[in-house]
């Protein structure tokens, strides 16, 4: 599940892998393992996103411990919540952009969806 969430993130933030990957100083296919599942990013990694992304790093944090089986049933089912809503949302623009909606490509922040 933390793989999903670090993936929907660096969508959410129109960022391609290439280009999080150089921020994060890390190569595209390490990236590529970690949003697929194969390989678990280090502390270093998550305090990446968190950085490049401007939340707190516990913010990716609920979804490892739900994807190792430690959250508490409330915490597990927030967490599906959220990844269900976000994919929601991610899904939504790509639909607009299908049916010729133009949207701004340029990369959000946080702050800024936030606020909207």
């Amino acid at each position: 599940m933390l793989n999903q969430a670090l993936r929907m993130a660096r969508e959410f933030h129109r960022l391609t892998q290439a280009d999080l990957a150089a921020r994060l100083d890390i190569s595209a296919s390490y990236l590529s393992e970690i949003e697929n599942g194969k390989k678990r990013p280090s502390l270093d990694i998550l305090d990446g996103y968190a950085r490049i992304f401007g939340v707190p790093a516990s913010t990716f944090l609920l979804f490892e411990e739900r994807s190792n089986g430690k959250a508490g049933d409330g915490k597990a089912s927030k967490a599906e919540k959220l990844l269900k809503f976000f994919d929601w949302v991610l899904n939504q623009e790509a639909d607009d952009e299908a049916h010729g909606a133009k949207k701004e490509r340029t990369p959000r922040t946080t702050q800024k969806a936030i606020r909207t």
